[in-house]
């Protein structure tokens, strides 16, 4: 009801300032944007995101009027996971239009660096960041790209000056706990350890989860429990808590199970935590029991940068459908449908080299047929196999798991019109000779054999080919249902290349024409 009773007051004030005198001259349309801006702020101060992108979206046509609106259209896109290709876009925008109020460039350019830093394009973030005034938030993302690089000792050096710089930002220790959780600690940390659990009680006044994420370097058992029980006295999601609280036994077993399986969105690297603690064989059976019920999303974050690459979704403990976001600007680049738990279809985007393409599977991993833009590759029986991943038991080898995750290979072969060509058994796509006519190509051993061309089920040309070159190709020109024109094709010495042979059409040599079925050709074309 607000959300309406905003727009409404928006368009209200649009029409009163386009209502007013007509003017020769152009006119001044930042008032207008300003308008959607302020709109869009109050929606957003509501905690309405989804109201104000739809604000945002409205102005879209007076983004050249206001930086403002285009950089709240990328800020807001980003919090709800919009592509980060648009949030990007929108950034650009806002920089051309160079006509700032609220914000600045600079604003934008710390926006573009996050968005980058998803997308894990660290030198160009590196870069942009290093063009900015040094302040408290380009640090943080400084420090985070070299935690993602892995650089341990930079990092710890740029903690180190952070922390001694902003004692009160409480990010620098979360980058840093988080961080700290799968590394050897150094000659520094140890150091950088005891000032930030020094400074724990404050900093925990503004980030009251931080006491989470220190719980591994808290070295007294006792403080580590209480301060588990009490977050879970005032908080009721213990989700990422949960292997801590039963490792400190301020959970039992059954517990840690029935918690995890109730959230909708879980981290596999968290169940795989919690599994790995349970002690007892009943535990382990209520475990698999379940899971094997389990309907929601399980995801795999492999780089630990805090944003899920691989995203499982599960229906009564059988795979539903399987995302993956190679570089995570939110457009999957594999995303694969499941029937009764076993892949069927799955779409391939234009990645590394490899096609878009739609694959259907017959029996995983053997591909009945690939569509590739309007071509149809049909391979021969269990002649192509084309395996994402791998199901495994999402835990261990027990024997009676029965959930399975998807274990992602980590080559794939391209998937290009050379690879496809060289499993294919036949290839379907558009004829050349009608509107809507349909060519089907056979081939044996890479090389074509045969194509056929139809309309409407009739046959309007036939092509031989020997030795993988084109040959004779018989045409229905006139479609009359008499194959009146003969195209004969240059003999070549070598044998060509299997995809340069489906390009046959402007290689022939002669071509030759009987119209009335007298047996003399009475036109006759020779290409030198």
């Amino acid at each position: 009801m607000k959300g309406r009773f905003l727009f409404s007051g928006i368009m209200i004030v649009l029409c009163c300032l386009a209502s007013g005198p007509s003017l020769s001259a152009q006119v001044d349309e930042t008032p207008l944007a300003q308008v959607y801006v302020e709109g869009a702020l109050k929606a957003l101060h509501d905690g309405r995101w989804q109201d104000a992108e739809a604000l945002l979206e409205q102005g879209t046509d007076f983004s050249s009027a206001s930086s403002d609106l285009s950089y709240l259209k990328a800020l807001v896109g980003l919090q709800l996971g919009r592509p980060l290709g648009a949030v990007l876009a929108a950034l650009r925008q806002a920089r051309d239009t160079d006509r700032w109020q609220r914000y600045s460039a600079e604003s934008a350019s710390l926006l573009e660096a996050q968005a980058l830093i998803q997308m894990r394009q660290f030198e160009t973030a590196q870069q942009l960041l290093q063009s900015l005034f040094s302040t408290a938030d380009v640090l943080y993302y400084q420090a985070k790209i070299v935690a993602l690089q892995q650089k341990q000792g930079l990092f710890t050096q740029l903690i180190w000056q952070a922390v001694q710089s902003y004692p009160l930002d409480p990010r620098f220790a979360a980058l840093y706990f988080n961080y700290m959780q799968q590394n050897r600690p150094g000659t520094l940390d140890q150091r950088l350890v005891a000032l930030l659990l020094s400074r724990l009680p404050m900093l925990q006044e503004t980030d009251p989860g931080l006491a989470i994420l220190a719980l591994p370097f808290i070295q007294n058992i006792d403080e580590r429990r209480r301060i588990i029980e009490e977050y879970r006295a005032h908080n009721t999601d213990m989700l990422f808590m949960l292997p801590q609280a039963l490792e400190l036994g301020v959970i039992d077993e059954r517990t840690a199970s029935t918690e995890l399986a109730v959230h909708q969105t879980i981290p596999v690297e968290l169940i795989r935590q919690v599994w790995a603690q349970l002690r007892t064989e009943g535990s382990r059976r209520y475990f698999s029991e379940t899971f094997s019920r389990y309907s929601g999303r399980i995801t795999e974050d492999s780089d630990r940068d805090g944003i899920s690459e691989v995203v499982v979704e599960y229906n009564q403990g059988r795979i539903q459908t399987y995302h993956f976001d190679a570089n995570q600007d939110r457009i999957d680049e594999i995303r694969i449908t499941f029937e009764q738990g076993i892949p069927k279809e799955g779409t391939i985007a234009p990645y590394e080299g490899s096609l878009e393409a739609r694959l259907f599977w017959k029996s995983y991993p053997l591909v009945e047929q690939c569509i590739a833009g309007t071509v149809t590759y049909i391979p021969g029986p269990a002649s192509f196999s084309y395996a994402p991943f791998t199901l495994k038991p999402i835990v261990g080898s027990y024997p009676e798991i029965t959930l399975l995750f998807p274990e992602r290979e980590k080559l794939l072969p391209r998937l290009t019109e050379r690879a496809l060509v060289s499993f294919a058994a036949k290839i379907i796509r558009p004829g050349s000779l009608a509107k809507d006519s349909i060519e089907t190509i056979e081939l044996k051993n890479s090389l074509p054999l045969r194509s056929t061309e139809t309309l409407q089920g009739r046959i309007i040309s036939i092509l031989d080919f020997s030795l993988g070159q084109p040959s004779i190709q018989r045409m229905d020109m006139d479609l009359d249902g008499r194959m009146e024109t003969v195209r004969r094709f240059r003999k070549g010495t070598a044998q060509l290349d299997p995809v340069e042979a489906l390009n046959y059409q402007q290689r022939y040599e002669s071509i030759e024409s009987d119209w009335d079925g007298d047996g003399i050709y009475e036109d006759r074309e020779t290409i030198r």
